[in-house]
């Protein structure tokens, strides 16, 4: 077989010579993609012309226009990543024997198959109008041969003959079907689909499909694509086929094409199952995901109660112990029992934003306000190694903001810069006014570790710790950066990250200016 290739892309023209061996054709091809290269490799008369729709300045439909002005014009088959239903019955108007989208060449095949088969048809039904009986001897015998299963009928729909390819499709033999109605073959559902097929080619006279476009996919009574058709046989196997038929004359017999698709269809509905498995599977998943939130958040909310009370009791015993020993036992106590208050307020807060229940209670609030209030907290709680540096430039507007929620994201930074920060190191914390967009932008640098390029993609996903985190031992629960980008997002802002490993880390966030 001989292709010629309308294509500008070599990788998508290799594409299609793979189709087509994996098809079972041995195809030699060539691959042109302007006019002058049209017309040079029409002169070595190929089989079959696959055309891209969209080639820059020489697509489909100006190929057609030079291959309908000849004399034998190959059969085109138009090949695009995307067609509207307007281009492709415009296609199809101008001459075009089929369509295909590049990410369905599954299909190239059979609709090679049928367009050689249709051009052979064409020759034949030609020659049998004009020449002798020597033709009609050539026709049937390329009718008898066909890839493809066909039958010639009668104008009322009467069986004349069928080939092998057919009645093996159709598991009969031709002492079954002679003189009976064709769609006798066609499961009773269909029948309508070839009879509006066979009312369209009578309306339009000899039934070239050149001198009008084809139905739309869409016009059909069950759903499927027009020319989609089952066909029944006596053992009651259903075969699905792709059909199509057209008129020897303007009044004669007609000739029926059908191709088996019955192993495209058994792909397409094992993928409709496993669609359907991956969506039943996406379903309990996100159902697991829901009752472990509520899980969690109700289990955070039970033991915030009696932690509340824990920490309030050893706040009043610290207040009327002397004894030093019993003073830093005390203080351990209230030390994890913040800590773990920490945690449960993380898990609640969390699991507020996975619901989509966190409620922000906005209103003016001044940033320097907020960052000299978390730097006084990170202080009381920091090494006395580390220094925490603010340094807020005076005149920051307000923004609108839950000014809690946005203490909360400040202190979330600082602590992660403090623990990450060796004996020694700073802390610095900036702020500046950013007039394109009007915004405040909050910036905490550290001369800490550091995080390496691969993480820093993961930074603000929940429960993620990076290597260097887990391999020091330092605390975390991974929800710190999680918590942080859900409220300064909620507030219509951004946050980022910008780390070299061992030279430390700046966390910044942006807030609009009201």
């Amino acid at each position: 077989m001989r292709a010629l290739l309308l294509e500008d892309n070599p990788d998508d023209a290799d594409l299609l010579v793979f189709e087509l061996k994996r098809a079972g054709f041995e195809p030699e091809w060539s691959r042109v993609d302007d006019e002058p290269g049209l017309v040079d490799g029409l002169g070595r008369t190929p089989d079959i012309v696959l055309a891209d729709y969209n080639l820059p300045g020489f697509g489909a439909l100006q190929a057609l226009r030079v291959i309908n002005a000849l004399a034998d014009p190959p059969p085109v088959i138009v090949v695009s990543g995307a067609m509207s239903e307007d281009a492709c019955v415009e296609a199809l108007r101008r001459g075009a024997v089929d369509y295909l989208l590049k990410d369905r060449l599954a299909r190239l095949g059979p609709a090679v198959e049928h367009a050689l088969a249709q051009k052979r048809l064409d020759h034949a039904r030609r020659r049998a109008e004009a020449l002798s009986q020597e033709h009609e001897r050539r026709f049937r015998a390329a009718f008898d041969h066909a890839p493809v299963g066909m039958a010639v009928t009668s104008p009322d729909g009467a069986l004349i003959e069928a080939n092998t390819a057919l009645l093996e499709m159709a598991g009969v033999t031709m002492a079954d079907v002679r003189g009976r109605p064709f769609d006798g073959l066609v499961l009773p559902e269909d029948r309508p689909v070839v009879a509006d097929y066979v009312k369209l080619l009578c309306e339009g006279g000899d039934g070239d499909r050149r001198s009008r476009p084809r139905a739309r996919p869409d016009d059909d009574h069950h759903g499927r694509p027009v020319r989609e058709i089952r066909l029944t046989g006596h053992d009651g196997k259903i075969t699905w086929t792709q059909y199509s038929a057209s008129m020897i004359g303007t009044s004669g017999p007609l000739v029926h094409q059908i191709a088996d698709i019955s192993a495209r269809r058994r792909a397409e509905q094992a993928l409709q199952r496993q669609t359907e498995e991956l969506a039943r599977s996406n379903a309990e998943l996100q159902e697991l995901d829901r009752l472990k939130s509520e899980f969690v958040a109700t289990v955070s909310h039970e033991l915030r109660t009696p932690l509340t009370s824990i920490r309030g009791y050893t706040e009043m015993l610290a207040e009327d112990i002397r004894d030093p020993d019993q003073s830093q036992i005390i203080s351990i106590i209230d030390r994890n029992g913040r800590r773990l208050l920490a945690l449960i307020d993380d898990l609640l807060t969390f699991s507020h934003i996975e619901a989509g229940t966190l409620m922000l209670v906005r209103g003016p609030v001044r940033i320097a306000d907020v960052l000299r209030s978390a730097v006084e907290v990170a202080r009381a709680t920091a090494p006395a190694e580390v220094a925490i540096k603010l340094s807020p430039p005076e005149g920051l507007p307000a923004v609108d903001a839950d000014g809690p929620q946005l203490g909360r994201v400040v202190l979330n930074l600082l602590s992660n810069a403090v623990k990450f920060c060796p004996d020694g190191g700073t802390v610095t914390v900036t702020a500046r006014v950013s007039d394109a967009p009007a915004e405040v932008v909050v910036s905490i640098a550290d001369t800490g570790i550091g995080i390496t390029p691969a993480e820093q993609t993961r930074l603000f996903t929940r429960f993620f710790r990076s290597a260097e985190a887990q391999r020091r031992a330092i605390n975390g629960s991974g929800l710190g950066l999680a918590i942080s980008k859900a409220i300064v997002e909620a507030h219509g802002g951004w946050i980022g990250v910008s780390s070299t490993p061992g030279a430390g880390t700046t966390v910044s966030f942006g807030l609009p200016v009201p």
